[in-house]
């Protein structure tokens, strides 16, 4: 399944990634969260404060975050750091089920296989292993936690 065609999938500019944190943190709120325990939220949140090393990765990057856009509206976000791993992908509860993920995965798949790459890595959340599985990935390891996060790691091949 792809997003539709009113959908338009970008990279995201360092001056919107205001807008693309408040919804990773919404989004975690409302499906993540409640899979975790107190230190799990608190890591999280710390990773996307204004002065975290991840927004310097974006700043640099070393990191790259991709935007599903409906209309004006930022739907759905993804991030790929320059290994070819997925450090978080996000989608709007009001858009689940439109294709907006899948159309992210698709978008960042056609740029690897463009760069000669084959494979990507990601650590997925609870809520997300079903979505990751339907796309294609396979664990790679047991269900673990770091500082709280709970994960599984997974891996597609393409």
């Amino acid at each position: 399944m792809h997003a539709d065609s009113e959908t338009v999938i970008r990279k995201i500019e360092y001056e919107d990634l205001d807008a693309a944190f408040q919804l990773i943190k919404n989004v975690f709120q409302e499906f993540v969260a409640p899979d975790y325990p107190q230190e799990g939220i608190e890591s999280f949140y710390n990773y996307f404060t204004p002065e975290s090393s991840y927004r310097r990765k974006l700043a640099s990057g070393k990191e790259t975050m991709y935007g599903a856009y409906a209309g004006d509206t930022l739907a759905g976000v993804l991030s790929l750091s320059a290994g070819g791993t997925v450090s978080c992908v996000f989608v709007d509860g009001k858009y689940h089920r439109q294709g907006i993920g899948s159309g992210l995965f698709c978008t960042v798949i056609r740029e690897l296989k463009a760069r000669g790459e084959s494979e990507l890595h990601l650590s997925a959340s609870p809520y997300a292993v079903p979505f990751y599985h339907a796309l294609g990935f396979r664990d790679t390891g047991e269900q673990s936690s770091y500082k709280g996060i709970v994960y599984t790691p997974m891996k597609l091949t393409f």
